[in-house]
Parts: structure tokens; C-alpha cells; sequence
């Protein structure tokens, strides 16, 4: 095996299994799809793009942010001192106006959409084909495939051998649990409300009395494939822990407390998911403690799960060499 090929064998399985999982636990990592039509004809519904998770992006970019939990790819129509102004191409306002949405901060961006020539980097329909847990395991094997195709070539080559194939799941299954994570603390977000204490509350939606204790509904959802344990936790809520189903919806309840300062306010309620491998109490309580310890814990059982699977390899086998 060339140092080549390990390097771009290194590459694809580090892009490839975040990105399976983002596909499954809703939560987009390199490469997304699109839902709605509020960016046609830029981005129609269904076309994959590709992201950049490393910039944040600027006026004119398209960028992928959460909104009110909602993972969302529109344009930056403005940077304020608040935050980013977004706005879908087909859409006729921009999402906050009216204050509908707050500026969208910094930490709810997780990348800008790669652009070749001002176009965006995009694969036509291929979403409909991932929308669902099938879609993810054909994304797998295509990087089994590229993985097998090396593998024959190496044999009608008949090079010597010298990768252990024992280190080499070690090392892809530590790959896959730090993926495990990584997406896992990604996927955490906040639904937020935003209202005005006005002395003309009740007049329009949102607008609520000074001093007043008003009652909402917050829609938490699951954007996951597969069901997925969910803590909320805020100021206007009560704390709790629920499974939900994938794409599953629920209703919390929030409380607010109106402030008698007359103005604009922002709530927010913490979501944090996690994976259905440990029971919903036990996450609370290690929730309690710090919200990555569940988050650690499952990576710990599920690498030392696949350890336990690794005799089953049989005897190690030396797959390949570096050549230089």
C-alpha cells in the first residue's frame, strides 16, 4: 500500500463516517440535502451540498445554521451587532423579520455551503435517496466499496503486506466513537422565543402585559433517523429527559414571566440528544454532573463493544505496507 493511498484512504473514512452519522442523528457534518423550496432555484429540494464546517460565512454567503431547532440553509441577507440576518432566495422577507427569528449568533452556524464560481457545489435529487436509514447504510458501503477496490488492486499487484488488520479496526473503530461524539455534541442546539413586554399586550401575537406569567408551547423535535434521548433544560422550563422517535415531535410547556421593562426579549430552552444506549434516568443524572458524560460514556461502551467483537476477525493479518 502506497502512502498515498493510506492518506486518501485516511481522508475518505474521516469525511465519510461523520457524515453517515450526521445523516442519522439529523445533524449535518460535511454534506447535507435540502428539505423546502425556500432556496429554489439556487438549491432545489432534494439536492446534496457540501459544506465547509470551518467558516462562518459572510453577506452573500449561504450558510447552514439551527434555527428555533430546525437545521436551515438560506443566504446571509446582513451582519448586525446582534448577529446574522438570513434570508431564503425564494423567500419574501428574510427570516427575522417582524421578529419572527432573532439574528442568528455565531455558535448556531456550523458551516458555509462550498461555492464553485458563485453556483453551490450540489448533487441534484440525491437527498431523496437519503432521506431514511437506507440512505445512510448505501452511504457506508459506497466507502466500503472505495476500501475494497484498493484491496483488489493490492492483490493484482501482490505487494507485500505489512498494515496489521487488528490495529487497523482498533484504529477505525477509535475513528468511529470520536465521530460518535463529535456529531453527538454538534447536534445539541436551543428553541427559542422571542417576545415583547408591552404596555399593548394582547394586540398582536407575542406582545404580552408587563409583569404578567404567560404559558407557551415549545415543539421539541427529534431530526434524527433513529430515536434518540433528549434532555431539555432552561429557565422557562421544567427539566426532563424523553425518547423520542425519529423525526418524533412533543409540546413543552414553557413559563414566562413577563419582565415590567418594556422591550424585546429572547428565552432560550437547551436541547441536548444523545444515543438510545443508556437508560433516559441514568443520562440525567450524568446530564446533572456535566452534559458530555453521557455523551463519553456511550463512546466508551460502543468502542469497547467493538473491541470485544474484534476476535472474531480471527487471527490478525498483515494488509498492507507504506511504500514511499
Amino acid at each position: 500500500m502506497r502512502a498515498s493511498e493510506v492518506i486518501m484512504m485516511s481522508f475518505v473514512m474521516a469525511v465519510l463516517i461523520p457524515s453517515v452519522i450526521g445523516f442519522i442523528v439529523g445533524r449535518p457534518v460535511f454534506v447535507s440535502y435540502v428539505y423546502s423550496d425556500s432556496m429554489y432555484p439556487t438549491l432545489k429540494r432534494w439536492d446534496v451540498f457540501f459544506i465547509n464546517p470551518l467558516a462562518k460565512g459572510d453577506v452573500g454567503d449561504i450558510i447552514v445554521f439551527n434555527l428555533s431547532g430546525k437545521w436551515t440553509v438560506h443566504r446571509v441577507y446582513a451582519i448586525t451587532s446582534e448577529g446574522y440576518i438570513t434570508k431564503g432566495d425564494n423567500n419574501v422577507a428574510t427570516d427575522q423579520q417582524g421578529g419572527k427569528n432573532p439574528p442568528i449568533k455565531e455558535d448556531q452556524i456550523i458551516g458555509k455551503v462550498i461555492t464553485i464560481g458563485g453556483k453551490p457545489l450540489k448533487i441534484p435529487e440525491l437527498g431523496k435517496h437519503l432521506n431514511s436509514p437506507i440512505g445512510a447504510i448505501a452511504l457506508t458501503l459506497v466507502g466500503g466499496l472505495l476500501l475494497a477496490s484498493g484491496e483488489q488492486r493490492r492483490k493484482k499487484r501482490r505487494k507485500v503486506i505489512v498494515i496489521d488488520s487488528a490495529n487497523l479496526y482498533t484504529a477505525l473503530s477509535a475513528l468511529l466513537v470520536l465521530s460518535m461524539i463529535f456529531v453527538g455534541s454538534m447536534n445539541w442546539g436551543k428553541v427559542e422565543i422571542t417576545y415583547a413586554s408591552t404596555m399593548a399586550g394582547g394586540q398582536r401575537e407575542g406582545w404580552y402585559l408587563p409583569g404578567s406569567i404567560i404559558e407557551r408551547n415549545i415543539t421539541i423535535r427529534n431530526n434524527a433517523l433513529i430515536p434518540m434521548v433528549l434532555v431539555v433544560d432552561g429557565k422557562i422550563v421544567s427539566k426532563d429527559v424523553m425518547i423520542l422517535k425519529g423525526r418524533e415531535e412533543v409540546n413543552v410547556k414553557a413559563n414566562i414571566d413577563v419582565p415590567l421593562e418594556t422591550r424585546v426579549y429572547t428565552e432560550a430552552v437547551n436541547v441536548h440528544s444523545y444515543y438510545p444506549i443508556l437508560p433516559k434516568d441514568l443520562v440525567l443524572s450524568m446530564y446533572n454532573i456535566n452534559p458530555y458524560l453521557p455523551l463519553l460514556v456511550e463512546g466508551l461502551i460502543v468502542f469497547f463493544a467493538l473491541l470485544l467483537l474484534k476476535p472474531l476477525l480471527g487471527e490478525p493479518e498483515v494488509i498492507g505496507r507504506f511504500r514511499i
